[in-house]
């Protein structure tokens, strides 16, 4: 920006624009997790401007910073470091080559979008001036195409011009909390933490189950799962995990029901303990890592078995995907390094050599049935359940 530029940063969300009635809910839900996230740097002022934030800030060493913070908020599309441009076309131009003229570039185009309709000129003419001042001054050519190696957006609106140099792609999606709670079953692995990610860019606040073995086991899996909650914490701000105790109920499955529907009656108390959890937080559903066919535990049999044992909804965001494709995200999301360290998983604790793997209901209900005291059981689960708390920050 020039020197006598009011530093500003142009923010335009993702799928708010089609939510018609709704449309105010889902953008003052943005500005408080925008505001959140630059929660601690004096001087910015977010305010929204004809469909989009127009962030503005005090100092030029902040940019960065407010860039990187910007683009773990999910719900925005893209962002724009933005110049204050001139409503003269010929005057606009020179303002536009002094910023591009010392970039290092070979192809470039310009992309105006005029919300303004009683702007007197075309975005078809605000890019044919703009475009051949830089044409003829640098002798660059120009690529109408998103492959350009420059692209110069102009954006009008609301009697303001603005221009912009460079566009950071954003997480889109819909704002978090905007559409309510969930609970997600975290495990210590590589699913759990891109399933719980995928259903924050839907709008969902998620609170974190965690079902551990110990003392049986060691912590290790434990650990994983609030280092994996830290993480993901920077996009929700703030998050609960509970750890759920499940060694007892383990002992009276392996001790009452037949070896090949441990796995099955496991993943059925742990889904009555999350719909405890869930009910306690007012939570409208549970969210998964499963992934169809990937373990025995889903096959399209076996997922019904489990869920039989509860009335809430379940949602499975990786169900259709392979393993490639969720260790990329998980990748991408920087989870996977803390999840391929050494745990132990509870569901890995005395797992039988050859589980069911399309399990009938009738079935599941008399192994069920021949496991001792399993009600009890819960409770106690529930009473011995731990609570941690975590909260985003710099």
């Amino acid at each position: 920006m020039s020197e006598h530029a009011t530093p500003c940063i142009i923010i335009h969300h993702s799928e708010i624009s089609l939510k018609k009635g709704n449309r105010g809910f889902f953008e003052a839900r943005l500005r408080d997790n925008i505001n959140h996230a630059l929660n601690g740097l004096p001087g910015c002022h977010v305010k929204m401007d004809y469909g989009r934030f127009l962030l503005f800030f005090n100092h030029m060493d902040q940019t960065q910073e407010i860039l990187d913070r910007l683009q773990h908020v999910v719900g925005i599309a893209y962002l724009r470091p933005a110049y204050p441009g001139s409503r003269d076309p010929d005057t606009l131009k020179d303002q536009v080559f002094d910023i591009v003229k010392s970039m290092s570039f070979n192809t470039f185009r310009v992309d105006t979008r005029r919300a303004d309709k009683q702007f007197p000129h075309t975005s078809v003419e605000i890019n044919r001036i703009v475009g051949s001042r830089i044409h003829m001054q640098l002798g660059k050519p120009v690529d109408l195409s998103d492959q350009a190696d420059l692209t110069i957006s102009i954006e009008i609106f609301n009697k303001k011009v603005f221009f912009s140099v460079n566009s950071i792609r954003g997480i889109r999606g819909l704002p978090v909390g905007s559409t309510g709670k969930v609970v997600s079953m975290l495990s210590s692995g590589i699913d759990s933490p891109v399933s719980s990610f995928m259903m924050m860019t839907r709008g969902c606040q998620n609170i974190f189950v965690h079902f551990h073995s110990y003392p049986y086991t060691e912590k290790s899996s434990i650990y994983n799962a609030q280092a994996l909650v830290r993480h993901l914490t920077r996009y929700q701000y703030r998050s609960k995990l509970y750890l759920v105790p499940l060694a007892s109920i383990q002992r009276a499955i392996i001790s009452g029901a037949p070896e090949k529907f441990r796995v099955i009656l496991y993943r059925r108390m742990m889904y009555r303990l999350a719909q405890k959890v869930a009910e306690k937080e007012g939570a409208r559903a549970l969210v998964t890592g499963d992934s169809l066919g990937q373990v025995a535990s889903q096959t399209l049999e076996n997922i019904a078995a489990i869920d039989d044992a509860i009335t809430m909804p379940v949602l499975r965001p990786l169900s259709g995907l392979d393993k490639d494709s969720i260790i990329k995200k998980a990748r991408d999301l920087g989870t996977f390094t803390t999840s391929i360290e050494p745990h132990d998983d509870c569901c890995s604790y005395l797992v039988p050599q050859r589980p069911e793997t399309k399990a009938k209901m009738d079935q599941v209900h008399k192994a069920e049935s021949g496991v001792p005291d399993w009600q009890a059981q819960i409770k106690d689960a529930l009473k011995k359940t731990e609570l941690e708390k975590y909260t985003w920050s710099v």
